[in-house]
């Protein structure tokens, strides 16, 4: 009988490939890509291991507050992974226990690693709207409406965003919707009270003045009860009680610099002599903590403080206001007193970086005070828009100063820049149709209400405008008819679309067919001012020129572009308007 072993060789020997025999260099080569195999694997986990081991020990740096480990720590995880997401949310919340506003990017970059994550989200919006960024984060929080509307989190945040918009109404009822979602968080519950503060309604402001301070007392929210409450008590003029209250404020251990100018501003609203020993006591604090200096200074500009703000900067060491903030400040401070040849040697051989925009347009403002010739000033003004270049907000803020100069057109030229190159171009196409109107300036307003109609042509409010544009203009009256006739028949029972389209019909020559939609409307809805002014003169068209009397002397009540007292032949009358009817605040309904 063979042994086994014997067996076995006789097998091998029978084997194909035994008989073929395998070349060795197939052996090598499967051992070899074998063993890559293994190794690739191992390091694969092996960096894994280490990230994550990583990502621990920041979070451990993040806890004991040690910034320059933790920078490092994420810096290679990062170089690891660039896209680890808790890299970027450990990363802004390091920046944020910082109040450092350079959170946000790290933040939009979370987001759109991760854009289901409702926690990632409201985090941005919470943050962009803590640094200023109300647009933003009103775009995050009406992004995530749909998925977020059943979290307590989302409608306070969101409330606090309306709140910041001034949407008083729309900031209300979030505060409910979050309490009625969790009645048991005081916080919202507070958020709730301190806009009920700004109620019309005696009774329901006092019922949440009570809230208020039931609400706070001893509470890490006391400082936010408190400031709500001195607005509340300045509004009411109860200066005494104001005082008291800013007193408290200032008086916290963990009180804000902000709190501290609070409390200034309160005495020197009652004009108290306290006021002059803090102010000169905040002014010495804030050059022992140089980041207090700008808040400070911009506090005092904007409290008719500037020469007391200058003459403090100019006694201040140079190092202290060397930074292009502080440097605004003390512009600002040379501009109040008209101090132009001071202001032109202060701001000729400075550099503002991003600022730089804002010291050309200072410069222009210069130039033409103390030259003959506006060329400088022209040349100047045109540096500071390519310095703005398309950044909205820059933009946006040089139109804002032009206006207020009464630069017409600079203003629009600035406008139109947002609007054609800016990523706020909505808000700067609005912004130009108000600052038309107010010009009463009906050829701007219609490029600026085309441009607004092109871009949502669904707008019926936009479109009726345009129409009575270019019939004051007189262009293309035929379109203008059709388009009235539209929109007047998709919303028939609208009193000013009805006005319009008869309007047009007037323009038209059909005077008859024109009095015959206006007879449509209500009584009352033919006596608004604007509404009457078109009436008015239809009537007057149809040979009634005695009842036209009534609805014209209406008119006069409304704000009227030029063209349309001309074409409606709004003469002034012999005894002048009552007191009431110049007063008027109603707006016509060529309003944007």
């Amino acid at each position: 009988m063979k042994n086994n072993a014997d067996q076995n060789s006789e097998s091998l020997e029978q084997s194909p490939v035994a008989r073929k025999g395998m070349p060795r260099w197939v052996v090598v080569l499967g051992i070899c890509i074998l063993a890559l195999a293994v190794l690739g694997i191992g390091r694969h986990f092996y960096l894994g291991w280490k990230e994550k081991r990583l990502i621990r020990a920041s979070r451990w740096f993040l806890q004991q507050n040690q910034p320059a480990e933790l920078r490092a720590a994420l810096d290679r995880v990062l170089q690891l992974n660039p896209n680890n997401l808790d890299a970027f949310r450990i990363s802004a919340q390091a920046l944020l226990k910082e109040d450092n506003a350079k959170a946000l990017p790290w933040l939009r970059r979370a987001v759109e690693l991760a854009p289901e994550s409702l926690n990632d989200q409201i985090a941005l919006a919470d943050s962009a709207l803590r640094f200023g960024r109300n647009q933003e984060a009103s775009k995050v929080i009406k992004d995530i409406e749909p998925k977020a509307r059943s979290r307590a989190d989302y409608q306070d945040l969101a409330g606090r965003v309306a709140q910041s918009l001034e949407q008083y109404a729309e900031a209300e009822s979030r505060y409910v919707e979050a309490v009625r979602l969790d009645p048991q968080n005081n916080n919202y519950r507070l958020h709730l009270a301190i806009t009920r503060l700004g109620s019309q309604d005696v009774a329901v402001r006092e019922k949440a003045r009570n809230e208020v301070v039931q609400l706070s007392p001893g509470d890490p929210m006391r400082a936010v009860a408190l400031r709500a409450l001195i607005v509340d008590a300045v509004r009411s003029m109860q200066t005494s009680r104001a005082l008291t209250l800013a007193a408290e404020l200032n008086g916290l251990p963990d009180h804000l610099f902000s709190d501290r100018l609070m409390y200034l501003e309160v005495l020197h609203l009652l004009k108290l002599p306290e006021f002059q020993t803090l102010l000169a006591e905040t002014q010495e604090e804030a050059a022992k903590t140089p980041s207090e200096i700008l808040p400070l200074m911009y506090w005092m500009n904007n409290n008719n403080l500037a020469l007391l703000a200058k003459d403090w900067a100019e006694r201040l060491p140079q190092a202290l206001t060397t930074p292009v903030g502080v440097r605004l400040e003390m512009a600002r401070s040379y501009f109040t007193f008209g101090d132009w040849k001071k202001l032109r040697f202060f701001l000729a051989d400075e550099t503002w970086g991003d600022l730089e925009y804002l010291r050309f347009a200072y410069l222009a403002r210069c130039y033409r005070e103390l030259e003959q010739r506006d060329t400088n000033a022209k040349s100047t003004w045109a540096q500071s828009l390519n310095a703005a270049a398309a950044n909205g907000d820059s933009l946006l803020a040089l139109a804002k100063m032009a206006i207020q100069w009464r630069w017409d057109d600079e203003a629009s030229d600035a406008l139109w820049q947002a609007v054609a190159k800016s990523n706020r171009s909505s808000e700067a196409l609005n912004a130009l149709c108000q600052f038309y109107f107010s010009r009463r300036d009906t050829a701007g307003l219609f490029r600026a209400y085309t441009l607004l109609v092109d871009r949502n042509p669904n707008d019926s409010g936009a479109r009726n405008n345009l129409v009575i544009f270019s019939l004051l203009l007189g262009k293309d009256k035929s379109h203008a008819l059709t388009t009235a006739r539209e929109i007047h028949e998709k919303d028939p029972g609208n009193p000013v679309f009805a006005s319009t389209y008869a309007f047009a019909l007037f323009c038209t020559d059909n005077h008859a067919e024109a009095l015959q939609v206006m007879k449509s409307l209500k009584p009352a809805e033919l006596k608004e001012p604007s509404i009457a002014a078109y009436y008015s003169a239809i009537l007057t068209a149809n040979g009634q020129a005695k009842e036209a009397q009534e609805y014209r002397e209406l008119a006069r009540k409304a704000t009227l572009l030029r063209e349309e007292e001309q074409m409606l032949n709004l003469l002034p009358v012999e005894i002048p308007p009552t007191p009431a009817a110049t007063e008027s605040t109603i707006q016509p309904i060529t309003a944007p």
